[in-house]
């Protein structure tokens, strides 16, 4: 049952939503860092606009490249990202708010990346996978 194309399937898939997920914190920590730096936001408050930014280009990336689910229907996977995606925003916001308020030696970007990989580990990638994004099984015949 685990054989070793299957194991690299599986390798190859984690690949690409990290290079996926490397891209949207991109835009998060952009969006995150103008929000602090340039428009003078409080990080807890600017964290909001930084989410939502990278969730946009976690979806598009997630559909087309990670988990190449463009044969699936764009709406239900939509609504499915979206509730999935708020109980993220919502995990996310809660680890950074917690790790802010006792990592005062880290800058808030980095606390920010810290918290949105724990997570992506324990909670955003495996729903993606398991549940919206959903790839059928090579063991299926």
């Amino acid at each position: 049952m685990n054989s070793p194309e299957a194991w690299l399937t599986r390798f190859f898939r984690f690949v690409r939503a990290c290079i996926v997920g490397s891209g949207a914190t991109l835009v998060d920590f952009s969006v995150l860092t103008t929000c602090i730096r340039v428009a003078g936001i409080a990080p807890t408050s600017a964290r909001i606009p930084a989410l939502l930014a990278g969730a946009s280009v976690q979806f598009f990336g997630n559909r087309t490249y990670t988990f190449r689910a463009r044969a699936g229907r764009i709406g239900r996977q939509a609504k499915l990202f979206v509730c999935a995606e708020v109980v993220t925003l919502a995990l996310n916001y809660g680890v950074f708010h917690y790790l802010a308020t006792r990592v005062h030696f880290a800058p808030p970007e980095v606390v920010s990346f810290a918290g949105t990989f724990i997570v992506f580990v324990t909670f955003a990638y495996p729903v993606r996978r398991l549940v919206i994004f959903k790839v059928p099984s090579d063991d299926v015949q």
